[in-house]
């Protein structure tokens, strides 16, 4: 009797215990097993009941601290970018000039993460000027308190039912395979897009890509105010990759674009090649774009990769963009017989470990690299909402050559210097204004100077 009210007493005992079966409690439950207080099937068992009442009492726990196991699996990344810059031109026509210095930075935190089976999203804030460019320049405002919104930089659903088959929708990355000559890497996509990949064998893949991107159908800066109907940009890509040996090399890539608009010449404002202010060359008519880019890459010794690149754009409609502003009483004259196409072409050398880490431009600290290139871009060519608002200030009618270097100071810490030297192409068509306005002036050449340092994670 005596040996059954103190069993009962343990048991009661552990099932009150820490909720974790420890060491002590586990040598306690072997001291009674010794003195035959308890049988060895018994004190098995009761070590089982009370592990497993501990495990449930932790996933509990868990549960109360985890929102979601997709969120928790989740990958936080961003960046912080600081950036001394420098920019100087020559107006057009006179006699005028402009030297600029400015501070700027750029901020960027995103989430990626899995929201189900085949199901994946992509949010990111970033804070800046908004628009055309993620930079923010430092005392804008023109007094100390003078700070940037925060807006949202991504956000988007996407689902891969397959391995070769991607569905995308929201604000989402630029799906393209594209050059900074025709769309500037800082811009998204508002709207969906498709991706589709075909292994044809070992070393050779083909890619389509495809989308709908919205243009605000009440922007006065590319539509007229009175016609609020939408207008989309509908772009189709084909894409052909060939790895000659998947270890040492060399890969050759080529896509084809074509890329419409639509509502392009049903009551909007006419594109006007020489109008200055913010409003210059924003509006949106008779544009179909193709589009051509190109890589070829190849260990030129160990160490050591090569990178020849190259983009090539004509605008179908061009001589159609150039009547339109002729024709609209704006004045001017038609212009030379390549305003309607664009091209660039440069060569990159760095430091990479193999080929694989050139393919997938992965670099580590201490490695390096450098690309050199020249482009000439039509005035009527492609659309200059679009086109990189850094190097040649978001210009058409341009033309010069542009170098982008890099060193790794740590893995994910890096320095870039960037310099560009533009003059403009066709004289006949006259001023040439950006988009982004940040020489303010028509330009007859400019020149740039930056120089970064950016902190990934």
């Amino acid at each position: 009797m005596k040996k059954s009210v103190i069993k009962g007493l343990v048991v009661l005992a552990l099932a009150f215990s820490v909720p974790a079966f420890s060491d002590t409690t586990q040598d306690l439950v072997n001291a009674l097993v010794t003195k035959g207080i308890l049988t060895e099937d018994e004190a098995a068992l009761l070590s089982k009941q009370h592990a497993s009442e501990s495990k449930a009492r932790d996933q509990k726990v868990k549960s109360k601290l985890s929102i979601s196991k997709y969120l928790d699996e989740g990958k936080l990344y961003g960046d912080i970018r600081v950036r001394q810059e420098w920019r100087s031109a020559d107006e057009y026509g006179g006699n005028d000039s402009i030297d600029r210095s400015r501070q700027r930075y750029k901020i960027t935190l995103g989430f990626k993460t899995k929201i189900a089976d085949n199901w994946f999203t992509d949010l990111a804030l970033a804070m800046g000027s908004k628009g055309r460019s993620d930079n923010a320049t430092l005392g804008s405002g023109g007094y100390a308190e003078s700070k940037e919104e925060i807006f949202v930089k991504r956000a988007m659903v996407g689902w891969k039912p397959t391995d070769w088959l991607t569905l995308q929708a929201g604000r989402i990355k630029n799906p393209l395979y594209t050059k900074p000559m025709v769309w500037d890497k800082d811009l998204t996509w508002d709207g969906a897009s498709w991706k589709t990949k075909y292994k044809m064998s070992k070393q050779t893949t083909i890619s389509t890509t495809g989308g709908v991107n919205t243009m605000q159908g009440d922007d006065t800066q590319r539509r007229n105010s009175a016609d609020k109907n939408s207008q989309y940009q509908l772009s189709g890509q084909v894409i052909g990759k060939h790895l000659f040996d998947k270890k040492s090399g060399p890969s050759v890539k080529v896509g084809l674009t074509y890329t419409m608009y639509t509502n392009d010449d049903d009551g909007g404002q006419i594109f006007d090649p020489t109008a200055e202010g913010n409003d210059a060359q924003t509006y949106i008519n008779d544009l179909s774009l193709i589009e051509i880019p190109a890589d070829y890459k190849v260990m030129v010794k160990p160490g050591l990769g090569m990178t020849v690149f190259g983009d090539y754009a004509y605008n179908i409609d061009g001589d159609d963009r150039r009547k339109a502003w002729i024709n609209s009483g704006t004045g001017g004259n038609e212009g030379g017989s390549d305003d309607d196409s664009a091209f660039m072409v440069g060569i990159g050398f760095g430091s990479y470990r193999d080929f694989k880490a050139l393919d997938k431009g992965k670099q580590k600290k201490g490695d390096w690299k450098g690309n050199l290139w020249y482009q000439e871009v039509g005035t009527y060519s492609v659309d200059p909402n679009h086109v990189d608002s850094d190097i040649f200030d978001s210009k058409v009618n341009i033309k010069g050559i542009a170098f982008k270097g890099q060193y790794m100071i740590e893995d994910n810490i890096k320095f870039n210097i960037a310099y560009a030297h533009g003059e403009i192409n066709d004289k006949s068509v006259g001023c040439t204004p950006g988009v982004a306005g940040d020489t303010k002036m028509c330009i007859d050449d400019m020149d740039l100077l930056q120089l970064d340092v950016t902190y990934k994670f």
